[in-house]
């Protein structure tokens, strides 16, 4: 399946995105924080037989363009709201991985007619006992804020040799280890964090209180008028989202679905290797829900 780069200009920043055949709805996916669209490729691939499949990366990510000092939740939002008005021009469904899945809640709320349905992809629906609090994620993120910009040979070794901590063990080691040597992650985060701004990660270690500023779910979630998906990834694996929040959604959210996905870790559908066909078909059911758009191929 081809995909195809293009550029959109927002008016603050120029937001680098892929784009697949117009073979259905706008489906939109949105990557997580300190990755970029090619995080979940395997699986835009697979959407994009039976949707129009858009993946823009971040401000700060990717081939976007850096805008040092601002990137708090509200800044994403505004940027995602700006491209779905301005190159998708349709009420999209929209996806979103974690940040993304943050991205896609406040998106949902606060600009209705830009989203015609939202799925929420193990994101934390809370800014409080928030995931990168977790000091094993903190430590992630303080050495990836060290390693941002950094030579790709560089950042590959030290990504290699992070400190992984597996499911149900209590001492963690070398990620080479544990992923094995030529596992496709390095080479993509390598990729992701030599292009990364380094401010990105300094907004998210000045913590969630600062950074998801406004992230309230008992005031976004009855705000959200659209059909909503949670997938929720198996905590033993290292779901970041607990399942008080998920009540909570579920008590909140008017028209919602919730999934969760036994055996499958916070990444969901990357890197390659399998577990975007999970959640491809932990999806169908969702996509079959919604109402067809006239003329429009058939989401599957």
């Amino acid at each position: 399946m081809t995909l195809t780069e293009g550029v959109f200009q927002t008016g603050e920043v120029a937001i680098n995105y892929a784009e697949g055949p117009r073979r259905g709805d706008a489906l939109v996916v949105l990557h997580g924080g300190a990755t970029r669209w090619q995080y979940g490729q395997a699986l835009l691939e697979a959407l994009a037989a039976t949707w129009h499949v858009y993946a823009p990366d971040f401000r700060g990510h990717g081939l976007s363009g850096h805008v040092p000092g601002a990137y708090g939740l509200r800044d994403y939002v505004r940027d995602t709201a700006v491209f779905l008005a301005g190159v998708v021009r349709e009420p999209a469904v929209v996806y979103g991985h974690s940040l993304g899945g943050e991205v896609g809640v406040m998106l949902a709320a606060e600009y209705p007619p830009l989203v015609r349905a939202v799925i929420v992809g193990d994101a934390p629906l809370s800014n409080r006992n928030h995931a990168t609090e977790r000091p094993e994620h903190r430590a992630m993120n303080l050495l990836w804020h060290t390693l941002c910009g950094r030579p790709a040979d560089e950042i590959e070794l030290a990504l290699k040799n992070m400190p992984v901590l597996e499911p149900g063990a209590t001492i963690p080691r070398p990620a080479r280890e544990v992923m094995g040597e030529d596992s496709a992650y390095f080479a993509l985060q390598t990729t992701s964090l030599h292009q990364l701004d380094p401010d990105m990660l300094a907004a998210v270690l000045a913590g969630p209180e600062v950074m998801l500023e406004g992230y309230v779910p008992e005031v976004l979630l009855p705000q959200i008028t659209c059909p909503v998906l949670l997938v929720q990834a198996d905590a033993r694996h290292g779901s970041a989202l607990p399942d008080d929040e998920v009540a909570l959604a579920l008590k909140l959210l008017r028209r919602v679905t919730h999934v969760r996905l036994d055996g499958l870790g916070h990444p969901l559908h990357g890197p390659p290797g399998g577990t975007q066909r999970v959640l491809h078909e932990a999806f169908a059911p969702f996509f079959e829900s919604l109402p067809r758009t006239v003329g429009a191929a058939s989401p599957g």
